[in-house]
């Protein structure tokens, strides 16, 4: 009876063992204001907005807000990296892993292993298990971009969540109002050499001194690093055949949207 006990305690034990690790989720909580360009505002929960300042804390419901020309850059307790475009607001919600943009372009770089991140969108939500995406929204036409730069299981779905599509890197999802209108395959390089969150970044590049600015090289060894190595990987996999190419300039026929590297 002894041996049969022990024998399955060793089952269990061995099985424990080989079973893959759960993915935890890591809360967002805070996050640390690294760059501020031009006209950049933090909007305190309740309270009056108040130009942002570098290295100050934006607390969960407190929201960003940038003027033309302008741009925020935030660093999550999670070690993820946000990017802000000119003439946009963005916030976070409480102890959850959920990101609101309501108007303008997001870069996001999120760390693998830290959980299902959702951004959302009035008419639209892209949920990423990490790594990187772009996201723009439009609100005179009600446009969503979403565009995938990496392979980390990225999903993208309408306002009333009835189309869902996952999209690989180099895809971009185009929705309109509450409909999933296309899904495009489009050139990486061109968008890390153009777009005005990234091509500073050098994210495609293979050398190891990434940048000149020490803001950015300060952000690498905290989960960054394993983002551009997913990058990097991306860059050397082929795009889907089956879907049809677009430039990133001829984003701006779709119901006024201008292309994300204007």
């Amino acid at each position: 009876m002894l041996r049969k006990f022990a024998l399955l305690f060793c089952l269990v034990l061995f099985a424990v063992l080989l079973a893959p690790p759960a993915t935890a989720q890591t809360p967002l909580t805070r996050a640390v204001v690294q760059t501020v360009r031009n006209q950049v505002q933090l909007i305190p929960r309740q309270q009056t907005p108040r130009p942002a300042r570098i290295s100050e804390e934006m607390r969960s419901e407190d929201a960003i807000s940038t003027g033309l020309a302008s741009l925020a850059e935030l660093r999550f307790n999670d070690g993820s990296l946000a990017r802000v475009g000119e003439s946009a607001v963005f916030r976070f919600v409480p102890n959850t892993r959920n990101f609101r943009l309501s108007n303008g372009n997001l870069l996001l770089l999120v760390p693998p292993g830290r959980g299902t991140t959702q951004i959302n969108t009035p008419n639209a939500a892209a949920g990423i298990r990490g790594s990187a995406l772009f996201v723009r929204y439009v609100p005179n036409s009600d446009t969503t971009i979403v565009a995938a730069l990496t392979n980390s299981g990225i999903e993208v779905a309408n306002r009333t969540r009835s189309q869902r599509q996952g999209i690989q890197a180099g895809q971009l999802a185009l929705l309109v109002r509450d409909r999933l209108e296309a899904v495009y395959n489009f050139d990486l390089n061109q968008f890390y050499e153009t777009n005005e969150l990234a091509q500073d970044l050098s994210l495609n590049s293979r050398d190891p001194q990434i940048t000149d600015d020490s803001a950015i090289r300060e952000a690498i060894p905290a989960g960054i690093a394993a983002v551009r190595a997913e990058i990097l990987a991306a860059l050397s996999q082929p795009q889907p055949a089956q879907t049809p190419w677009i430039q990133l300039a001829d984003l701006e026929q779709f119901s006024g949207v201008r292309s994300p590297s204007s």
